[in-house]
């Protein structure tokens, strides 16, 4: 099955629309996270898992990268983007005036 040549703009469009509003997007760690991680794959929101769940995944990556070649992650990378995914996971500590609605 082929897409006609008139909707292929618009699947562009839809698919860029996809991608994952990160918080703090001007910080360090939001940079690193986009510039390393989403250079393979799509970015997840740090909030759909824990700090602990984050670290697994970043231990995965990790070997992921090195079987596919590319450069890992270095100690300053790694702490970058492990301490910006904790600061947003949803095990996070939040300030008393996020909860005040519970």
């Amino acid at each position: 099955m082929s897409i006609p040549r008139p909707w292929i703009p618009l699947l562009v469009v839809l698919l860029g629309a996809c991608e994952t509003a990160l918080p703090e997007p001007e910080s360090p760690g939001a940079q690193a996270y986009r510039t390393r991680c989403g250079g393979c794959h799509r970015l997840y929101a740090p909030g759909v898992m824990t700090a602990a769940m984050w670290d697994v995944q970043i231990d995965r990556m990790q070997l992921e990268m090195a079987r596919r070649g590319v450069a890992p992650l270095d100690a300053t990378e790694r702490a970058v983007i492990a301490a910006y995914l904790h600061a947003h996971a949803t095990d996070a500590a939040r300030p008393a005036a996020s909860r005040a609605g519970e």
